[in-house]
């Protein structure tokens, strides 16, 4: 916790719980490891292996999660592909990828794996602070989709639509947006079930934590047997798709999806 400030390192507390850290580097290995204890790290983790590594992280809950870049192999990339996919209790914890470059297409490689930030080698231990205060306390909403799951792609809120609202006229911007957002995500996940039945059911029943509780706040009956039709098949066995697809295509009617541009999150 050298040089931090006492009530920001409190906070950063949580997510230096249980780190780990994946470096075949050794001298960088350890440079990091350091650097993670200044911070206030309890416990590290290390993994010179990428495949080991991908093998043990599904059976722990690391709070941080620092992989270095394999440019050969995209083991690293893979390993939070994965992650991010699994039951692990760790899926949801935050990754920050190192890397000796920093190409446009890395960037937008790690960006769709599902990492949370970005670190060029080399890197000061102030650059590493800012990285885990960044993952710690501005950590940005999660997204579960089919063909991406990870924290929103979005850095900054998009102004795509600024037409009328008339449906949801009363309410806040950014409800709205997760609201659509979580409309098209549903309407995607249905339409590449069959890519992925697991995977899109599980997106599925992601959307509706944002949309059960909107059944409150928008004054349409229609919204809440929607909502209601697709809550009760994912919760059979087997959801009958022909009943969901009716309800899924009325939100997205309703939420005038259709008429705008999508936004870029997943």
């Amino acid at each position: 916790m050298y040089g931090q400030n006492p009530a920001t390192a409190q906070k950063l507390k949580r997510t230096l719980k249980q780190v780990m850290l994946l470096e075949t580097n050794p001298n960088y290995a350890r440079m990091l490891a350091d650097m993670l204890r200044m911070l206030g790290a309890e416990h590290i983790t290390l993994y010179k292996d990428p495949l080991e590594a991908e093998d043990k992280v599904v059976g722990d809950n690391y709070s941080l999660i620092v992989c270095a870049y394999q440019p050969q192999e995209c083991e690293s990339l893979n390993l939070v592909k994965k992650l991010r996919r699994s039951n692990a209790a760790c899926r949801k914890s935050p990754v920050i990828m190192i890397a000796g470059e920093a190409t446009l297409s890395l960037l937008n490689e790690v960006r769709d794996c599902g990492a949370d930030e970005f670190m060029r080698k080399p890197f000061t231990w102030g650059d590493l602070q800012k990285r885990v205060e960044h993952v710690s306390l501005k950590a940005r909403p999660w997204i579960e989709a089919v063909g991406y799951v990870g924290p929103d792609r979005r850095r900054f809120n998009s102004g795509d639509y600024s037409g009328p609202r008339k449906r949801a006229a009363d309410l806040g911007d950014e409800k709205l947006q997760a609201i659509e957002q979580g409309v098209r995500i549903l309407k995607a996940s249905y339409e590449q079930y069959a890519s992925d039945p697991a995977q899109a059911r599980r997106a599925m029943y992601a959307q509706l934590e944002v949309l059960v509780p909107a059944c409150k706040t928008i004054a349409s009956q229609q919204f809440r047997e929607d909502v209601k039709v697709i809550l009760t098949q994912l919760r059979m066995d087997v959801p009958n798709l022909e009943a969901i697809r009716p309800a899924i295509y009325s939100l997205v009617k309703f939420m005038k999806i259709e008429d705008r541009k999508p936004p870029s999150a997943a």
